[in-house]
């Protein structure tokens, strides 16, 4: 699993278009931060996040609501990551309870965090990879609707936007 999960995230195209952003620029950082907090506002959430998903890792480019060793380290493994799957299905992704679901019972991070569920729509570059996520994730079981989903495409383009903004 961890050799596939290595091989899908990791095809060039898609990591090549990665590296096409200024992905460490404060300016570009803070509006992420902004953009998360807004998110997880309007979806009544304790955390959101911008983020991109590398080859073995997801980079947390923007939160809000992450504490302790996420926020220190900016991310997580990928396989522990949920953004994993959004970025992979190329779809919104929702999870109602992460407990619960087969997928997700013994994910790590939700152990940890006592995070449960979770809500995201892919970050689609200008060549078409699905770069990131942008989410929603909450520490009570939730059942996300049409509107939510909305709200954080709605989201995902703005930062998509912020990111194109910040090409090297």
């Amino acid at each position: 699993m961890r050799s596939d999960l290595f091989t899908r995230l990791g095809e060039p195209g898609r990591i090549k278009e990665i590296a096409g952003y200024d992905l460490h620029d404060a300016a570009l950082r803070t509006g992420l931060d902004e953009l998360a907090r807004r998110s997880a506002s309007l979806l009544e959430a304790p955390v959101s996040l911008v983020s991109v998903l590398l080859d073995s890792s997801e980079f947390i480019l923007g939160s809000y609501g992450v504490t302790g060793w996420v926020a220190e380290a900016q991310g997580i493994p990928a396989e522990w990551a949920m953004c994993t799957h959004t970025v992979l299905e190329g779809t919104p992704y929702c999870v109602s309870d992460g407990w619960e679901d087969p997928r997700h019972a013994d994910n790590p991070f939700l152990e940890m965090t006592r995070l449960r569920s979770y809500l995201g729509v892919p970050l689609v570059g200008e060549g078409g990879h699905n770069l990131g996520a942008h989410c929603v994730i909450d520490s009570r079981r939730r059942m996300f609707t049409d509107v939510d989903t909305a709200l954080l495409t709605d989201a995902a383009e703005k930062a998509m936007r912020l990111l194109e903004a910040h090409r090297l």
